[in-house]
């Protein structure tokens, strides 16, 4: 391996460190001009990634879109199970389990 191919790969895992990084930090519902400035470092760092390898650009797309499905699969599947334990809660009465069905609930509206 060259140095020159050394270099690339180095850059190429640091610029994907930096948007999985950037990607963690990153909430595009709130509108505040700090998510604005980390959204062009983002774009920044993603317009890096593109030039310096497009198949890389692409694989680390293709990752984060698995890994965005992956969550949003097991949020399915934890909002299931919560469902149906606060069912069978309810359904055995909440005199001595009040506490726990409440904070079932109250998990259950974050899903949403």
């Amino acid at each position: 391996m060259t140095n020159n191919q050394l270099n690339k790969l180095l850059e190429i895992q640091y610029l994907k460190g930096r948007l999985d990084e950037l990607y963690k930090g990153y909430v595009p519902t709130s509108s505040t001009s700090d998510n604005r400035m980390v959204d062009a470092r983002i774009s920044k760092y993603e317009n890096k990634l593109k030039e310096l390898d497009v198949v890389s650009y692409y694989i680390d797309m293709i990752e984060r879109m698995n890994r965005r499905f992956a969550k949003e699969k097991s949020k399915r599947k934890m909002f299931k199970l919560l469902n149906k334990i606060k069912n069978l809660l309810k359904d055995e009465g909440l005199n001595k389990h009040q506490k726990l069905y409440d904070e079932i609930e109250n998990q259950l509206k974050t899903y949403k």
